[in-house]
């Protein structure tokens, strides 16, 4: 429950500094759906990544792990075409996913233990 709550804190902050940056990469009409945003990516890494990354291990481990950004990049994509106030380019799902992963890097490196 906690690796939820971190992951869509990691999307809201990625979201919301991706979307102050410039409204090309991701737009969103209210902060409800920037939440409501965050909660679906939150589930999604929570479940449905390490099922993703496992299926696509030998195609990461073909690229150098590059891939593992493709499937970072799709489950953003993803969370956005599930929530319908917010839409999110591809590159905007690129470095949305980067900054999710920094995030999330950085709020699991504070409270785990």
């Amino acid at each position: 429950m906690i690796r939820i709550f971190a992951y869509a804190i990691a999307a809201i902050v990625a979201t919301l500094t991706l979307g102050t940056i410039s409204q090309r990469l991701i737009e969103f009409s209210s902060p409800a759906a920037v939440i409501l945003f965050g909660l679906v990516i939150g589930v999604s890494n929570a479940f449905l990544k390490p099922v993703v990354q496992t299926i696509s291990l030998p195609l990461t481990c073909l690229t150098f792990g590059l891939f593992a950004l493709v499937v970072n990049a799709g489950l953003f994509k993803l969370g956005a075409a599930i929530v319908p106030d917010v839409q999110v380019s591809w590159w905007g799902a690129f470095i949305g996913a980067i900054l999710t992963s920094l995030a999330s890097g950085i709020i699991f490196s504070v409270i785990d233990e």
